[in-house]
């Protein structure tokens, strides 16, 4: 035998050798053994497949996975089924040389671009290696016995990096699972001290209106107090037990809506009717407080009916006033609603109070939460009305939303069908003249001399706004969709002071008309009014070439101000 072949082998093996468990990363390891093992006879092409169920957290446990791949030539797929070729050639061999064909190349997922030699190498009961030459560079029978030992040393070195892997993996499982414990423990102890909280103040809440009525009801044994203090007394016990009885019901349908009991009774009534009558009932509410309740109704409304069940409106629209009056002191409340296209009413309910703080608004309908729930707070409340207005109107496929700035107040709007949230500017108190209706306000303003283009598809849109401008004695001139608007301010003789333009219509939308019109007339006041109401839409306006943007449902005293900002 030829000693420098000897020295060679001895060689070549120790370094394979070497190679062989340097890291317990599977795919470092691989490279540095099937990298050396390649290079001793310039070998094209090396690949590890092993059992998908050997792989730790493997989602696919059937077939084979390549770990590994050294390629000139890239695999068709990394995940082979165990086919009977393969079981069949691995029966009496732990390692084989082949021609490259069609049939092998099919069973290992290997892109065969030319003939050429494959090896097998069997890694024990882990999976299998493969060599390629297209040189019919093979290794022998004889070489391959040698390769053995090293092989199967090889193959421990990679299981000990799937150990290592698994553990790794055992270790952020588990510590997953901890952090998942802690947060859980977290939620639990602060859902119970919100449930501890909760009872003590609806404890609180439902003892104060017992005591008066109570307490009054003993007074009125009194033979010796006048007739003037028993009607004062019979009062309190009126208002307290209304009171009483509207928690004790707002409870008992949250506890309804729960477990599917409560049931949506549909009627029609009389829109504008329903709402007068709230607002009547509740200016006794507000008597001996600096504050203002006003209502306001789109134009041409008296008979607008809604179908819909009647005390679960009255309902939504009453905790939302209380809310409104107990946190407002002073300035104004004001309840109303804009029809939106299709005549569908969003409903609103705007304050000058307390506002709610950024930090606070991500959880005011949550169940058991108050903006304030400490036993110190200023305001009463047992804290479940907006939890009880959101769930009926999601039983009623509807949605409620609000915005709201703190120290300067609240809008809140709700609509019992369909999907969609226009918001309104804050009430500025700056445009609110003392004990003034918006609508009179607009009556002192003089503007015969002025003409205002509104573009707008909707009929009740346009003479909501027309009727509010006409008080001005300006002139208002109504185009119908963005083609008619740019064709009345490309006339020559346009006197056209103001457009207020809608941003959804028919023939060209108002932002194409926008652009148009202001190429031929750039100073040209325009001012979108649109329930289109997100960041992008205004910003797109604007870059449009808008001079400004409003949002539907749109207040009188917008109008006012926009008025005589650009007239």
């Amino acid at each position: 035998m030829d000693t420098n072949n000897i020295i060679t082998d001895i060689s070549f093996l120790y370094e394979l050798s070497l190679s062989v468990g340097q890291s317990l990363d599977k795919k470092e390891n691989c490279k540095k053994f099937l990298q050396t093992l390649m290079s001793r006879k310039n070998l094209e092409f090396g690949a590890i497949w092993i059992n998908s169920y050997s792989i730790p957290y493997s989602e696919n446990t059937s077939g084979y996975r390549a770990i590994f791949s050294h390629p000139h030539i890239k695999l068709e797929t990394e995940t082979i089924p165990k086919s009977k070729y393969l079981k069949n050639c691995f029966n009496n061999n732990d390692s084989f040389s082949i021609k490259l064909t069609a049939e092998v190349s099919k069973a290992i997922g290997f892109k065969m671009k030319e003939s050429g030699n494959i090896t097998f190498f069997r890694l024990q009961d882990l999976g299998f290696m493969v060599l390629y030459s297209s040189a019919n560079n093979t290794w022998s029978t004889k070489e391959q016995t040698k390769l053995k030992n090293v092989i199967n040393k090889f193959t421990i070195s990679i299981k000990a990096c799937l150990f290592h892997e698994k553990s790794i993996q055992d270790l952020i499982t588990i510590s997953k699972t901890q952090k998942a414990l802690e947060q859980s423990k977290i939620k639990a102890e602060e859902a119970n001290d919100l449930k501890s909280a909760f009872l003590s103040n609806i404890s609180h809440e439902f003892r104060t209106p017992i005591n008066s009525i109570v307490g009054f009801s003993n007074l009125l044994s009194d033979k010796n107090i006048s007739q003037e203090q028993q009607d004062k007394f019979v009062v309190h016990i009126s208002e307290n037990s209304h009171k009483l009885l509207r928690m004790i019901n707002n409870l008992l349908d949250v506890s309804k809506i729960d477990s599917n009991q409560l049931a949506i009774i549909e009627e029609d009534f009389n829109l504008n009717r329903v709402i007068n009558d709230i607002h009547t009932r509740y200016l006794s509410k507000i008597q001996g407080k600096s504050l203002k309740l006003n209502f306001v109704f789109p134009p041409n409304s008296e008979n607008n009916i809604l179908k819909a069940d009647k005390n679960k409106f009255i309902q939504i629209i009453e905790n939302l006033l209380d809310n409104a009056i107990k946190f407002t002191q002073k300035g104004s409340v004001e309840i109303g609603y804009y029809l939106e296209k299709e005549n569908i009413p969003i409903f609103y309910i705007r304050d000058t109070g307390v506002g709610i703080s950024q930090d606070k608004q991500g959880n005011i309908f949550d169940l058991f939460r108050q903006v304030d729930g400490k036993s110190t707070r200023k305001f009463e409340g047992s804290g479940i009305g907006l939890t009880l207005c959101q769930k009926l109107l999601n039983l009623m496929n509807g949605e409620i939303w609000f915005d709201s700035e703190e120290n300067i107040g609240s809008n809140f709007y709700f609509r019992l069908s369909g999907k969609g949230q226009v918001k309104m500017d804050l009430i500025n108190d700056n445009l609110i003249e003392e004990n003034v209706n918006p609508l009179q306000q607009i009556t002192a303003i003089e503007y015969s001399r002025k003409t205002v283009l509104i573009a707008e598809d909707v009929k009740s849109n346009f003479n909501y706004l027309n009727s509010i401008i006409e008080l001005t004695d300006a002139k208002v001139i109504w185009a119908k969709n963005g083609k008619d608007a740019i064709q009345l301010c490309k006339k020559d003789d346009c006197k056209i002071d103001l457009v207020l333009m809608d941003i959804k219509m028919p023939e060209i939308n108002g932002l194409e008309a926008i652009k148009i019109i202001k190429k031929y007339n750039k100073n040209l006041p325009i001012v979108v009014q649109t329930a289109f109401a997100m960041n992008n839409e205004r910003e797109d306006c604007i870059n449009a070439g808008a001079d400004d943007f409003i949002t539907k449902p749109i207040d009188p005293r917008t109008i006012i101000k926009i008025l005589k900002q650009y007239l």
